[in-house]
């Protein structure tokens, strides 16, 4: 399966959401930057910093929720800050799935874009963020998601602007696309001047893993155990280049791995 592409913009209704808050600079931001594309944008977030959560679900609490069609029924859990922005006690996912079971489902969105995120999201660090658990929930529902975020790196000045200037024209670009069902767009803004950007750039997703350090004897079990002391960090391209370009990335939640399957063929023959 595959989506349709979304060729007009100007008509979607878009739903936003972050892990940062909704009270966070990305978040309003974004929902400025998409004011300028459509007039029917939805804002339901997390009420406070949900940075890390992931994929996470507060399962009692949608459990609870079964049911209801009414936000009105939990006013300690869901605000209705304004006609078309809620705040959600719970984590970014949370905020997609009550979004579209409660608040919009009469009208769902033609799009979920989650961001803007205060740090970039590239390489193994995606599994850690509640950035790409919005646009995973997104997929599941059978919308088209798309993640952004901006690389901070302990920056106290942040160049948001280029955001503000690329992200319209991305967004337009990328929304043409036949994408798989499976498949959600994971966008990257860098924290440079003006003069300093290197473009966009198309790139798949490096690693950042611990490296093996001494191999040390664990008396307890009598096994050999591996001792983490440093790490190594790939990011495709090479890591200065994504920190002077915007990089866009196609993620897949089809968590399959047909090598290690054929592998498991031969083993439990």
């Amino acid at each position: 399966m595959h989506f349709k592409p979304l060729t007009n913009l100007n008509s979607c209704r878009v739903l936003i959401s972050n892990d940062d808050g909704i009270n966070a600079y990305g978040i309003k931001l974004l929902e400025k930057i998409l004011s300028g594309i459509t007039t029917d944008i939805w804002v339901v977030a997390p009420k406070n910093e949900k940075s890390g959560a992931s994929h996470a679900i507060t399962s009692d609490k949608l459990r609870s929720m079964q049911g209801h069609s009414s936000v009105d029924a939990f006013p300690n859990d869901i605000i209705q800050i304004s006609d078309k922005h809620y705040a959600v006690d719970g984590t970014p996912t949370d905020c997609v799935r009550i979004a579209l079971n409660m608040i919009m489902k009469d009208n769902l969105p033609d799009i979920v874009i989650s961001g803007i995120n205060n740090g970039r999201n590239i390489a193994d660090d995606i599994t850690y963020s509640g950035t790409i658990g919005v646009a995973v929930e997104g997929i599941l529902h059978g919308i088209p998601s798309i993640a952004v975020s901006q690389l901070v790196d302990g920056a106290t000045d942040i160049n948001w602007e280029i955001a503000e200037k690329y992200l319209p024209e991305l967004l337009q670009k990328i929304c043409r696309g036949t994408y798989s069902a499976d498949t959600l767009i994971n966008i990257n803004f860098p924290n440079v001047p003006f003069s300093e950007l290197k473009g966009i750039k198309i790139c798949s997703h490096g690693t950042r893993r611990f490296t093996a350090g001494t191999i040390e004897h664990n008396r307890i079990n009598k096994n050999a155990v591996i001792k983490l002391n440093n790490t190594d960090n790939t990011f495709p391209p090479d890591n200065e280049e994504i920190k002077q370009s915007i990089t866009v990335s196609a993620l897949t939640i089809n968590l399959s791995d047909n090598a290690g399957l054929k592998e498991l063929e031969t083993m439990l023959k």
